[in-house]
Parts: C-alpha cells; sequence; structure tokens
C-alpha cells in the first residue's frame, strides 16, 4: 500500500516507486483523506519530473533551509530574525512563483514596520537567496529582480574627542572599556564583542579577526595602540575578553547607550558611528587611505573615500597651481 504508519510517527507515511525511482515521505497530517491526496498530487508532480524532465518545484522555506546549512558564522542569528519575518507570507510559496510585485509589496509592509534602509537589508537577504537557488543549486531558471529603495546617501557621522569624552562620562563602565576599545581599533560591534583572547597576541601588540568573523570576508591584522593594550589588561580573567556581570557582551546599542547618547548631545548616535569617529579621527591626523583601507579591513579604497575629504591638506600646494604658481617638489600625494 503506497500509504502506511510507523511506529514512531503521528503521521501517514507514503511509499510508492516511478521508474525504479523510489520516494518515501512523511505526509505530514494524521487525517487519512489528506494524506491520500498529498499521495495523489506527489505521485503526478514525480512522474512528470522523472518521466518528462520537468523541473522540480521548491518551496522558499526548502531554499531557507538549503541556505542555513550552507552559511557559516557571521550574522546568521540576525539573518534568522529576519526570514522569520518573511516565514509567514513565503514559507510554502513555490520559488517560481515570488514575483518582484510580490517582493515589491512585501518591501512596502516590511518598510511601514522599520524603515527604508531597514526593510533594503531584508530584501538582501532574499535577493541572496534567489540568486542562489539559480545561480548555484539549479532550483530557478532565472531569480526575480528584488527591487530595493533608493536611498539618499548620507555622510559618515563621527564625533570630535569632546562629544566622544562627554559620551563616555555618562556610560556604564562596561559599555566605556567597549566604546573606547572600539575609537582605538576600528572594530565592527560584533568583532568587539565577540572578542577572545585566543585572538590577541600582547606581546606583539596585535589583534586578529580572522576571515570567518570578518564582514570583508578576509583576514586583518590589527596593531594595537598603547591605551587599547591597557584595556585589554584590564579585562583579562576569560575566554571572552569584555564581560558584564560574569556574562559576554552581545549588543551594544542599548538602552544605557541610547541613554548616554542623548545626554552627551548626540542622539542620533550609533554604536557604528564609533568605527566612523575612529576612521574620522586617523584621516584627520594625516593617515593615507590605502593604509586607513588595510587596517579597517575594506575590500576595496572607495568605501574609504568617504572619509577623505575630511582632511585637505595634501592638496593645499595645489590650491594656486592655476595661477602658475609651482606645486612645492616632495608634495605629499594621499592615497
Amino acid at each position: 500500500m503506497p500509504l502506511y504508519r510507523q511506529p514512531k510517527s503521528p503521521y501517514w507515511w507514503v511509499r510508492f516507486s516511478i521508474g525504479g525511482v523510489k520516494t518515501r515521505r512523511s505526509t505530514g497530517t494524521t487525517d487519512k483523506a489528506a494524506a491520500e491526496e498529498f499521495e495523489t498530487h506527489l505521485r503526478a508532480t514525480l512522474w512528470r519530473q522523472i518521466k518528462l524532465g520537468e523541473r522540480p518545484r521548491y518551496l522558499w522555506r526548502e531554499a531557507v533551509e538549503k541556505w542555513y546549512a550552507e552559511s557559516r558564522g557571521r550574522g546568521k542569528d540576525q539573518d534568522r530574525e529576519r526570514l522569520r519575518w518573511f516565514a509567514s507570507y513565503l514559507d510554502n510559496r513555490p520559488l517560481d512563483s515570488i514575483t518582484p510585485e510580490l517582493i515589491g509589496k512585501l518591501r512596502t509592509v516590511r518598510a511601514a514596520e522599520s524603515s527604508p534602509s531597514a526593510a533594503n537589508r531584508y530584501l538582501a537577504l532574499v535577493r541572496m537567496i534567489l540568486r542562489k537557488a539559480e545561480r548555484e543549486w539549479d532550483w530557478l531558471e532565472r531569480a526575480p529582480a528584488v527591487p530595493m529603495f533608493k536611498l539618499e546617501k548620507r555622510e559618515p557621522r563621527f564625533l570630535t574627542r569632546g562629544q566622544f569624552g562627554t559620551l563616555k562620562r555618562h556610560l556604564p563602565a562596561h559599555l566605556k572599556d567597549l566604546a573606547e576599545f572600539s575609537v582605538e581599533t576600528g572594530l565592527r560591534m560584533r568583532n568587539v564583542t565577540h572578542l577572545q583572547w585566543s585572538q590577541i597576541d600582547l606581546r606583539r601588540r596585535l589583534l586578529i579577526v580572522p576571515a570567518a568573523r570578518a564582514k570583508a570576508g578576509e583576514t586583518i591584522a590589527i596593531p594595537l595602540s598603547t591605551r587599547a593594550v591597557a584595556i585589554l589588561k584590564a579585562h583579562r580573567g576569560s575566554e571572552r575578553v569584555f564581560l558584564f556581570r560574569g556574562q559576554p557582551v552581545d549588543k551594544c546599542n542599548t538602552l544605557a547607550f541610547k541613554k548616554a547618547a542623548r545626554a552627551a548631545g548626540v542622539p542620533w548616535l550609533r554604536w557604528h558611528d564609533l568605527r566612523h569617529t575612529w576612521a574620522s579621527w586617523h584621516v584627520q591626523a594625516g593617515t593615507p587611505l590605502a593604509v586607513l583601507q588595510e587596517l579597517g579591513g575594506w575590500r576595496s579604497l572607495a568605501m574609504v573615500q568617504r572619509y577623505a575629504h575630511l582632511s585637505t591638506e595634501h592638496l593645499r600646494a595645489y590650491a594656486e597651481h592655476r595661477k602658475g604658481i609651482p606645486v612645492p617638489r616632495g608634495t605629499l600625494k594621499r592615497a
């Protein structure tokens, strides 16, 4: 019989063979009539695939499960949260029925619940999975276009040294050390909060961010300043460097941080702006952009060009050049 019960499963199971290809799977239901309908539909679908060579139809939830199985480490928890939001809309929908129009509607709903920029981050994940389904898994003949919001480019926001000093006075002790370490190293939030002693060589004053934890996917070696070393030495004693009440710190954009930012007169501040602050201070101090790119682990120089306008000293000698005044020999040319 194609339908049968298993001792350890409450569901009806289906078992049959088409063209020598054996199939056995759960129907996912305890209702026999529903199970018979499932078996009829599955048999017809597999017959078309095996006998006529039709492409199998995969569901969105199957693509998500495959993506989870293949994805590694960085950002996985955040991605799970985003994909859970799509579950009620897409889980049982075949991939080839996901259209740009449907995605556009979901984009509008997501933006209304948060912001256009947040909606784009959600949609970028959908686009990544659909492209994998087409280009790597051969589950789709062609991935649909994923319409994004066009966002106005914003200048990186950063703190002056005075503003940062005021912020530190309002931060609780554990966030104060995390913030100061961030502007000393330029590390992203999760690279700081998840920092382990195995990544640090105090003798050589060096910190390593392995490729698996780096946004650009390449290992970053960061030389440590005197102040950064002092902060690290104050936190000896655990596998993870930064703890709060004996537990690893997971997030920094907390209510305590936002409260401190308001008290310091910078209510717009996000934790990632501390990375902008680090980069901005470097440029203002004369660090060449190519060096800053390597220190910050950016994939391209274009990402660092956002900070170039913060220092124009390398251009000053050219200000009178149009009048025929020669540029002094040895003028510094920045990368």
